[in-house]
Protein backbone atom coordinates (compact mmCIF):
# COMPACT_ATOMS: atom_id res chain seq x y z
CA UNK A 1 0.00 0.00 0.00
CA UNK A 2 1.42 3.37 -1.17
CA UNK A 3 2.17 6.41 1.14
CA UNK A 4 -0.75 8.04 0.46
CA UNK A 5 -3.45 5.44 0.43
CA UNK A 6 -2.30 4.39 3.87
CA UNK A 7 -2.70 7.49 5.26
CA UNK A 8 -6.18 7.97 4.06
CA UNK A 9 -7.19 5.07 5.76
CA UNK A 10 -5.16 5.66 8.97
CA UNK A 11 -7.97 8.82 8.74
CA UNK A 12 -10.31 6.85 8.29
CA UNK A 13 -9.88 4.81 11.09
CA UNK A 14 -8.33 7.41 13.22
CA UNK A 15 -12.58 8.84 13.50
CA UNK A 16 -13.83 5.77 15.07
CA UNK A 17 -14.04 5.68 18.80
CA UNK A 18 -13.68 3.01 20.93
CA UNK A 19 -16.24 0.29 20.92
CA UNK A 20 -17.16 1.02 24.88
CA UNK A 21 -18.67 4.89 23.98
CA UNK A 22 -21.02 3.26 22.02
CA UNK A 23 -24.72 4.07 22.95
CA UNK A 24 -25.83 1.76 25.61
CA UNK A 25 -29.43 0.92 25.33
CA UNK A 26 -28.51 -2.29 24.22
CA UNK A 27 -31.11 -5.04 23.69
CA UNK A 28 -30.40 -8.64 25.62
CA UNK A 29 -28.74 -11.56 23.94
CA UNK A 30 -32.43 -13.56 23.96
CA UNK A 31 -33.84 -10.07 22.98
CA UNK A 32 -34.11 -11.53 19.26
CA UNK A 33 -34.00 -13.70 16.92
CA UNK A 34 -33.10 -15.11 13.14
CA UNK A 35 -34.56 -17.19 11.44
CA UNK A 36 -35.00 -17.56 7.73
CA UNK A 37 -36.86 -15.15 5.17
CA UNK A 38 -40.06 -15.63 4.21
CA UNK A 39 -42.11 -14.68 1.46
CA UNK A 40 -44.06 -12.51 4.05
CA UNK A 41 -40.91 -10.40 4.85
CA UNK A 42 -40.85 -8.95 0.95
CA UNK A 43 -43.16 -6.07 1.93
CA UNK A 44 -40.92 -5.19 4.84
CA UNK A 45 -38.10 -5.79 2.35
CA UNK A 46 -39.22 -3.67 -0.15
CA UNK A 47 -40.07 -0.77 2.03
CA UNK A 48 -36.85 -0.78 3.93
CA UNK A 49 -34.66 -0.58 0.24
CA UNK A 50 -36.94 2.50 -0.96
CA UNK A 51 -36.64 4.54 2.65
CA UNK A 52 -33.53 7.06 1.55
CA UNK A 53 -32.40 6.31 5.26
CA UNK A 54 -31.94 3.13 5.15
CA UNK A 55 -30.71 2.70 1.78
CA UNK A 56 -27.96 5.30 2.21
CA UNK A 57 -25.17 2.70 3.53
CA UNK A 58 -26.75 -0.57 2.04
CA UNK A 59 -23.94 -2.89 1.43
CA UNK A 60 -22.47 -3.66 -1.81
CA UNK A 61 -22.28 -7.48 -1.33
CA UNK A 62 -26.53 -7.52 -1.87
CA UNK A 63 -28.44 -6.28 -5.17
CA UNK A 64 -31.53 -5.68 -2.63
CA UNK A 65 -34.70 -6.17 -4.41
CA UNK A 66 -36.79 -2.33 -5.33
CA UNK A 67 -40.43 -4.03 -6.20
CA UNK A 68 -42.60 -6.72 -5.07
CA UNK A 69 -42.05 -8.80 -8.17
CA UNK A 70 -38.03 -8.39 -7.61
CA UNK A 71 -38.47 -9.12 -4.21
CA UNK A 72 -40.24 -12.56 -4.72
CA UNK A 73 -37.37 -13.16 -7.49
CA UNK A 74 -34.57 -12.51 -4.91
CA UNK A 75 -36.08 -14.74 -2.41
CA UNK A 76 -36.28 -17.61 -4.98
CA UNK A 77 -33.04 -17.38 -6.12
CA UNK A 78 -31.18 -17.57 -2.60
CA UNK A 79 -33.04 -20.22 -1.77
CA UNK A 80 -31.35 -22.45 -4.39
CA UNK A 81 -28.19 -20.36 -3.54
CA UNK A 82 -25.08 -22.09 -2.72
CA UNK A 83 -23.11 -19.35 -2.12
CA UNK A 84 -25.41 -16.70 0.29
CA UNK A 85 -26.99 -17.54 3.33
CA UNK A 86 -29.61 -14.81 4.73
CA UNK A 87 -31.64 -14.45 7.53
CA UNK A 88 -34.63 -11.81 8.77
CA UNK A 89 -33.74 -10.08 12.14
CA UNK A 90 -37.07 -10.05 14.46
CA UNK A 91 -37.52 -9.70 18.16
CA UNK A 92 -39.03 -12.49 20.32
CA UNK A 93 -42.36 -10.73 19.79
CA UNK A 94 -41.99 -12.11 16.00
CA UNK A 95 -41.45 -8.32 14.79
CA UNK A 96 -39.16 -8.35 11.63
CA UNK A 97 -37.00 -5.41 11.88
CA UNK A 98 -33.64 -6.01 9.55
CA UNK A 99 -32.09 -8.66 7.58
CA UNK A 100 -28.48 -10.17 7.87
CA UNK A 101 -26.48 -12.16 5.26
CA UNK A 102 -23.51 -13.79 4.28
CA UNK A 103 -22.61 -13.56 0.36
CA UNK A 104 -20.24 -14.53 -2.14
CA UNK A 105 -19.65 -17.65 -0.10
CA UNK A 106 -16.25 -19.35 -1.21
CA UNK A 107 -16.00 -22.73 0.59
CA UNK A 108 -12.93 -23.65 -0.26
CA UNK A 109 -11.83 -20.88 0.75
CA UNK A 110 -14.05 -20.67 3.75
CA UNK A 111 -14.71 -17.13 3.36
CA UNK A 112 -17.58 -14.97 2.94
CA UNK A 113 -19.07 -10.93 2.85
CA UNK A 114 -21.49 -10.48 5.69
CA UNK A 115 -23.91 -7.84 5.00
CA UNK A 116 -26.48 -6.34 7.44
CA UNK A 117 -29.57 -3.87 7.45
CA UNK A 118 -32.04 -2.82 10.12
CA UNK A 119 -34.74 -1.48 8.55
CA UNK A 120 -36.93 -0.29 10.92
CA UNK A 121 -35.45 2.80 12.04
CA UNK A 122 -36.96 3.35 16.10
CA UNK A 123 -34.33 -0.30 16.38
CA UNK A 124 -31.88 2.29 15.50
CA UNK A 125 -28.57 2.13 17.88
CA UNK A 126 -30.72 -0.20 20.23
CA UNK A 127 -27.83 -3.14 20.10
CA UNK A 128 -30.42 -5.30 17.26
CA UNK A 129 -27.29 -4.55 14.82
CA UNK A 130 -24.24 -6.03 17.46
CA UNK A 131 -26.23 -8.74 18.34
CA UNK A 132 -27.13 -10.22 15.26
CA UNK A 133 -23.49 -9.36 13.64
CA UNK A 134 -22.44 -11.64 16.91
CA UNK A 135 -24.78 -14.73 16.05
CA UNK A 136 -24.15 -14.47 12.31
CA UNK A 137 -20.75 -15.07 13.24
CA UNK A 138 -21.45 -17.57 15.39
CA UNK A 139 -23.18 -19.17 13.41
CA UNK A 140 -20.19 -18.23 9.52
CA UNK A 141 -17.72 -19.76 11.84
CA UNK A 142 -18.79 -22.84 14.37
CA UNK A 143 -21.67 -24.08 12.13
CA UNK A 144 -19.97 -23.33 8.62
CA UNK A 145 -16.62 -23.77 9.55
CA UNK A 146 -15.37 -20.30 7.81
CA UNK A 147 -12.12 -18.95 8.22
CA UNK A 148 -12.70 -15.14 7.61
CA UNK A 149 -15.53 -13.15 7.29
CA UNK A 150 -15.10 -9.57 5.77
CA UNK A 151 -17.01 -6.39 4.96
CA UNK A 152 -17.17 -3.61 3.07
CA UNK A 153 -18.70 -0.10 4.44
CA UNK A 154 -19.06 3.59 4.09
CA UNK A 155 -15.62 5.09 5.64
CA UNK A 156 -17.59 7.91 6.84
CA UNK A 157 -20.21 5.41 8.48
CA UNK A 158 -18.80 5.87 12.18
CA UNK A 159 -21.61 4.39 13.90
CA UNK A 160 -20.86 0.93 11.63
CA UNK A 161 -17.39 0.90 11.92
CA UNK A 162 -17.64 1.15 15.80
CA UNK A 163 -20.21 -1.51 15.72
CA UNK A 164 -17.92 -4.11 13.52
CA UNK A 165 -14.48 -3.51 15.67
CA UNK A 166 -16.41 -4.10 18.45
CA UNK A 167 -17.46 -7.49 16.77
CA UNK A 168 -13.90 -8.10 16.41
CA UNK A 169 -13.57 -6.86 12.70
CA UNK A 170 -10.04 -4.94 12.21
CA UNK A 171 -9.73 -2.60 9.15
CA UNK A 172 -7.71 -3.91 5.70
CA UNK A 173 -7.16 -1.29 3.21
CA UNK A 174 -9.23 1.73 1.35
CA UNK A 175 -10.86 1.52 -1.47
CA UNK A 176 -11.16 5.25 -2.69
CA UNK A 177 -14.02 6.52 -4.60
CA UNK A 178 -15.84 3.44 -5.07
CA UNK A 179 -19.46 4.54 -4.27
CA UNK A 180 -20.84 7.07 -5.65
CA UNK A 181 -23.05 9.19 -3.23
CA UNK A 182 -25.48 11.83 -3.93
CA UNK A 183 -23.29 14.43 -6.89
CA UNK A 184 -20.22 12.51 -5.74
CA UNK A 185 -17.87 9.59 -4.57
CA UNK A 186 -16.94 8.09 -1.14
CA UNK A 187 -14.46 5.99 0.17
CA UNK A 188 -15.35 2.18 1.11
CA UNK A 189 -13.62 1.02 4.04
CA UNK A 190 -12.91 -2.83 4.09
CA UNK A 191 -12.57 -4.78 7.26
CA UNK A 192 -12.64 -8.43 8.35
CA UNK A 193 -11.97 -10.79 11.20
CA UNK A 194 -11.01 -14.22 11.25
CA UNK A 195 -12.10 -17.17 13.17
CA UNK A 196 -9.60 -17.23 15.96
CA UNK A 197 -10.37 -13.21 16.37
CA UNK A 198 -13.92 -13.09 16.79
CA UNK A 199 -15.86 -11.61 19.80
CA UNK A 200 -19.19 -14.53 18.22
CA UNK A 201 -18.20 -16.31 21.81
CA UNK A 202 -20.53 -13.18 23.54
CA UNK A 203 -23.20 -13.97 21.73
CA UNK A 204 -25.76 -16.26 23.62
CA UNK A 205 -27.89 -15.66 21.32
CA UNK A 206 -31.20 -18.18 19.45
CA UNK A 207 -31.17 -19.33 16.35
CA UNK A 208 -33.81 -21.26 13.97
Amino acid sequence: MGRGARAEMETACSKVRSPDRVASRSVEPSAARLRPLEPGDVDSLIRWVNDAAVALYLSQAVAYPASESDGFRWLEALSRSHTDRVFAIETLEGRLIGSIGLHAIRWIDRKAELAVMIGERDCWNRGYGTWAVRETLRLGFEEMSLQRIYLRVASDHEVAIRLYRKCGFQPEGLLRKDRYVGRGYGDTLMMSVLKEESAAGESGARTP
